[in-house]
């Protein structure tokens, strides 16, 4: 099956020039800050990529609101997250859905990325930005894992958490609805006729993961389905940056306790928080013998085309509208720019759909 692939964002482009996303935001916006092979560099990789860089042709109509954003400057943050998270093609479509609403706005967008969660990005400490869309891993305590100066500089501007709010952080948030997902993968699963599920859960204590576990039994409880979890003991500390779950080894042990159980009692079909942990699944069955919808049925989640467009047989999976999501974060940070007098945080949820391919199998009742 072919692969599909996602537009190219700025993400695309920093990985193409090997250089960080805070390099070629400066070239897109301050060129001449660049050293001239850097930024060579970088207009080779936009090259290269065929990244279309998102500009509103005509000017918006200026309304009183507007004019509260003095800067017109919006900033995107990635903190806390290895490369290998970072590039994950769930979060380069947030990131697409972002640069398309600012691109709507007629407003710039300045990126940077701070792994280590150890330094205030430049157009944080210089007041270059009207608000900031965070991103950051979803395990570990915000508060802990990051710097203190980082942490007061995101508290002083309005801002939005993107696809996820992490331990001891606060303010607003644009994400799934978990519950929504757990629902639609429980009836699925159900309709289907599998009464055994296993949750695998390779990453205990992230945010999104639990609360899509606890979702998912109580779901489970109201069809009667059976419900066990094959989960790793939570390791501690947390240290940032994070990275993907990359390797069939990250999940074999817990896959090898599920089959090890009696034929009985065995789960009949998997469920997986996200579809890069669903390719190391795949792989991971196959290097035991066995086959995806035949020995063990998979349901994943984010419906990640170019990791998953190459599975055999192709994956169902829970598309949770990512470039939606980034949409509708950009959304909220107007909404909050404009809004400074109201404190409250807010939870902005979509809800997502299924996609149905050929990786659960359907038991004769």
């Amino acid at each position: 099956m072919p692969k599909h692939r996602a537009p190219p964002t700025i993400v695309d482009v920093a990985r193409t020039a090997e250089v960080a996303i805070g390099t070629v935001s400066r070239v897109l916006n301050m060129p001449e800050a660049v050293r001239p092979d850097i930024r060579q560099r970088v207009l080779d990789a936009i090259a290269r990529t065929k990244y279309q860089r998102l500009r509103q042709r005509r000017a918006p109509v200026v309304t009183e609101a507007m004019r509260r954003r003095r800067r017109g400057n919006f900033g995107v943050l990635l903190v806390g997250m290895d490369g290998s998270l970072a590039h994950l093609p769930v979060i380069t479509e947030a990131l697409h859905g972002v640069e398309l609403a600012t691109a709507a706005e007629g407003v710039n967008l300045m990126l940077a990325n701070v792994p280590q969660a150890d330094r205030v990005p430049a157009f944080l400490a210089k007041n270059q930005v009207d608000g900031v869309i965070v991103k950051s891993p979803l395990l570990g305590d915000w508060r802990a894992c990051a710097s203190a100066e980082l942490v007061a500089a995101i508290a002083r501007v309005p801002h939005v958490w993107l696809l996820g709010l992490p331990d001891n952080a606060s303010g607003d948030v644009c994400t799934l609805d978990t519950d929504a997902g757990a629902r639609i993968a429980a009836d699925y699963l159900h309709q289907k006729g599998h009464r055994r599920i296993g949750y695998l859960h390779p990453r205990p204590g992230q945010t999104r993961s639990e609360s899509l576990k606890l979702s998912f039994m109580i779901q489970a409880q109201r069809l009667g389905l059976s419900v066990a979890a094959f989960e790793k003991p939570l390791s501690l500390p947390v240290r940032w940056p994070l990275p993907a779950i990359t390797q069939p080894t990250d999940i074999m042990p817990l896959l090898d306790r599920c089959m090890a159980m009696p034929v009985a009692t065995r789960p009949t079909a998997m469920l997986v928080s996200a579809d890069s942990i669903a390719v190391q699944l795949y792989a991971a069955l196959r290097e035991r013998g066995l086959q995806v919808g035949k020995d063990l049925s998979l349901l994943s989640f984010n419906h990640e085309k170019p990791l998953v467009g190459g599975l055999n047989p192709p994956l169902t999976t829970i598309d949770i509208r990512a470039e939606t999501i980034g949409r509708r974060a950009v959304e909220r940070l107007i909404w909050r720019i404009d809004h400074p007098e109201d404190v409250v945080p807010t939870k902005i949820i979509v809800e997502p759909v299924l996609v149905e391919g050929g990786s659960v199998a359907t038991i004769p009742s």
